[in-house]
């Protein structure tokens, strides 16, 4: 009886893609322009995307929104307050997407085609209290990917959260998140293995930040601790491990809308099995942050890392080396030291466009494909130019170098572009192209990609 109904949902989901690819677009427009003409939308629309409402990306990587650190609830701009549950408000919503990749795998050779529909549907219940000061956010949200021929690549995201956020008088703001997420490695990532079957993972999560933001100083501390397991292609033993992590910030005022920043950060990883990967790593950075203004908003984070393993390497020729390489363990790795940057700063030239500026620099921890640790440098940045109240159009450009202890260098890019349409306050429609590719100087590693995507998305 479930596999009947979960059937016929589907062949309902399906129906309107069934209809793109038999090229029957008359109906779509004849729908967009009554939609313009008989429902106009009032102030400026809002893109769903802004809110991290659908999670596939062109390399699905369904873990954290990419908005900020804390999920927040989703409202402005005409959206209304969802339904209303007594002092709850509550906010269904639903992605639908039908996607087409000419290399599903991330494969340099025999690159296989295939078609992927993704149904992500997700629900918010807001609770503000504190006459409007203090708020409980819960927030599920699911992504189901399913494969027309290549069912292996099937994968089912999700992740339930929760974030209490507490703003007292004076500028002290308490943040505290928790939740639980299952996902996996995307296909072509930097920690893809490569095997038929895609690397399934779930993770417990919780995040914490305490703030004091006074006229002329503040002080911030966040912690974080991740519990990640792995659940299948035998990678629980070597990749299996908490971390946790601990930043603390100062901020001196500069002008009314600048301060300046100085920070130190921790981070601890202790694996279940593979204890040559345990590592500390310590570092400090500087930087600045901006108030929001018409134009310019963000902060931008500048320092220097190292990161320090509790056992020295084994050498693989010793009895003991050749017994951890036999049971996919890691041989440990030396000292690893590098900068560290991260940055998060909007740009609203005018008032129908906007960027947004990631750059970020690390070192991480990989255990895959022989490797202890990788050094990655790069910067994301996304662009908006709004034509009308309802149309817009969209671009996305990714840039990262990954270098391995192994010596393998690779450069990633993801370019995504496309237009998005707003028919009703409550529904929105997005078509991009995608293109990836990936240089690696392992030539396995190799890969180019084309991908086209339709999507839907819906909130109440």
């Amino acid at each position: 009886m479930i596999d009947f109904v979960w059937r016929k949902t589907r062949a309902v989901c399906l129906f309107p893609f069934s209809i793109m690819r038999e090229r029957k677009w008359l109906f779509a427009l004849i729908f967009l322009g009554a939609c313009e003409v008989f429902s106009p939308v009032s102030g400026q629309a809002q893109s769903f995307s802004d809110m991290g409402l659908f999670y596939f990306t062109g390399s699905h990587r369904p873990i954290q929104n990419r908005g900020g650190l804390f999920r927040e609830y989703m409202t402005g701009n005409g959206l209304g307050d969802g339904i209303k549950a007594g002092p709850v408000q509550l906010r269904p919503f639903l992605g639908i997407s039908e996607v087409y990749t000419d290399n599903v795998f991330k494969r340099d050779t025999n690159t296989k085609s295939d078609f992927l529909t993704t149904i992500a549907p997700g629900m918010q219940a807001f609770m503000p209290f504190g006459g409007g000061k203090h708020s409980v956010l819960l927030d599920y949200r699911a992504a189901q990917f399913l494969y027309a021929k290549f069912t292996e690549n099937n994968a089912l995201a999700q992740d339930a959260l929760g974030h209490v956020s507490l703003n007292y008088p004076g500028g002290l703001a308490i943040d505290l998140q928790g939740g639980h997420v299952e996902g996996f490695d995307p296909r072509g990532s930097e920690v893809d293995t490569q095997q038929r079957d895609i690397t399934k993972w779930n993770v417990n999560q919780f995040l914490g930040q305490i703030e004091f933001t006074g006229q002329k100083a503040g002080i911030r501390l966040r912690t974080n601790f991740d519990d990640l397991n792995y659940t299948n292609n035998g990678q629980a033993a070597p990749r299996d491990r908490n971390s946790a992590s601990a930043n603390l910030s100062v901020s001196v005022a500069v002008t009314h809308s600048t301060r300046a920043l100085l920070g130190v950060r921790i981070v601890n990883n202790d694996y279940n099995t593979n204890k040559q990967q345990n590592s500390f790593g310590y570092g400090a950075y500087t930087g600045f942050s901006l108030a929001p203004t018409r134009q310019l908003s963000g902060e931008f984070n500048i320092g220097y890392q190292v990161l320090n393993f509790d056992h020295a390497p084994i050498d693989e020729d010793s009895a003991r080396g050749q017994a951890l390489l036999a049971r996919g363990l890691s041989l440990g790795s030396e000292q690893r030291t590098f900068f560290y940057m991260r940055g998060n700063l909007s740009w609203n030239p005018t008032s129908r466009l906007s960027f947004n500026i990631r750059p970020f620099s690390n070192i991480n921890q990989s255990a895959v494909q022989g490797t202890s640790t990788f050094k990655r440098i790069g910067v994301d940045v996304y662009g908006k130019q709004s034509f009308t109240e309802r149309l817009a159009l969209r671009e996305n450009f990714y840039y990262a170098n990954d270098n391995f202890n192994t010596n393998r260098t690779d450069d990633r890019f993801r370019f995504r572009i496309g237009p998005e349409y707003r028919t009703v306050k409550w529904l929105g429609f997005r078509l991009d192209y995608i293109f990836e590719k990936r240089s690696s100087n392992i030539a396995n590693f190799d890969y180019n990609s084309n991908t086209i995507m339709l999507s839907i998305q819906g909130i109440i």
